[in-house]
């Protein structure tokens, strides 16, 4: 009987888009992500390739493994002016989609903007609210549960995506945005909310599409930005209450009002010593015994004691070679 199970979750930020474990990631991105709202590989594989300190946002793309198997991919986007991180996807393959999946790779991510000291004011990510939330697509369904435990909030104002270029029309729909910061909001002002949107309009989707549209198609693409922009501003004002209210209700099991144990967030990450590799300690327990055995015939020569007995010599070489072996193999299945 197995007595001991365990699964290793591990993320890779993509740095080179000839990685072959970017393009099976990029593969399984393709075959689970709906139409509606995928954005072009092709322009993914740009803006990772893309680097410059004039460009308002940057793009983390992670490869997701699972007990060194390659089962999906993650990308973020960090907008660097407003201090925002977009969660944009979380693609993994049909047999892995679970909750634990999906708050692992979260917390890694969450983590590693953490550990690279990458300051962040606010997490957000876009629900869809198409047909008032009934026609919701089936990544926002497993994203509002993961955001739920996470303890994201839902901001309750007018929102919309914006289209993926100017002939994804699918692509642009109602929806709401999901806000977590540094602990849990209950409102936002109503300008802060107003520079969350137009980060993401103009820093982020303005300039995306800038390096892949003629300058008559971004002038028609600029325009969809700012009508719908116009349509927020103009919902706003007609709400006479200065704060606009983060609501938790959907997590209500959760009791996320008055005293509680922080129960959500991210696990801190253990370094690892990297002192030794496998391969290196293969070599020293190889060659370790038999510098040992040569530096000893070598005294036995110089103090002119005849060696008549090699084949004790050979035994004691792979005598330590297999004792070295063995102690290696129990350590390994202690730890």
């Amino acid at each position: 009987m197995i007595n001991q199970f365990e699964h290793r979750f591990r993320i890779k930020k993509i740095s080179k888009t000839t990685d072959d474990d970017y393009l099976t990631a990029l593969r399984i991105y393709n075959e689970t992500t709906p139409y509606d709202i995928k954005t072009s590989t092709n322009e993914i594989t740009y803006w990772i390739d893309k680097k410059a300190d004039s460009i308002p946002f940057e793009v983390f793309t992670f490869v997701l493994y699972l007990d060194n198997k390659v089962i999906g991919l993650s990308m973020t986007t960090y907008l660097k002016k407003s201090k925002v991180v977009i969660d944009e996807y979380l693609a993994v393959e049909t047999q892995y989609r679970i909750n634990i999946v999906f708050l692992a790779y979260l917390s890694l991510i969450q983590n590693y903007f953490h550990d690279n000291s990458i300051e962040v004011a606010f997490f957000v990510t876009e629900i869809s609210n198409k047909n008032n939330g009934l026609s919701i697509d089936k990544e926002s369904q497993i994203s509002l549960k993961v955001l739920c435990l996470e303890a994201f909030g839902k901001i309750q104002a007018l929102y919309y995506t914006l289209p993926l270029g100017n002939e994804h029309f699918e692509s642009n729909f109602e929806a709401f945005l999901y806000v977590k910061s540094a602990d849990i909001m209950n409102s936002v002002s109503k300008e802060t909310y107003l520079a969350i949107v137009k980060s993401i309009y103009y820093d982020y989707y303005y300039n995306w599409y800038l390096a892949f549209l003629s300058s008559e198609n971004l002038a028609d693409y600029e325009k969809k930005i700012n009508h719908n922009f116009d349509l927020i501003k103009k919902s706003l004002l007609s709400d006479h209450t200065p704060k606009i209210e983060i609501q938790m209700t959907n997590c209500s099991i959760l009791n996320f009002n008055g005293d509680r144990e922080k129960t959500y967030g991210f696990l801190p990450t253990t370094k690892k010593r990297r002192w030794f590799s496998y391969p290196l300690l293969a070599t020293v327990i190889l060659v370790v015994p038999l510098l040992v055995i040569w530096g000893y015939m070598q005294i036995l020569s110089m103090l002119s004691i005849e060696i008549t007995y090699i084949g004790t010599m050979i035994g004691t070489i792979f005598s330590s070679i297999a004792t070295a072996a063995i102690a290696i193999f129990y350590s390994r299945k202690k730890s």
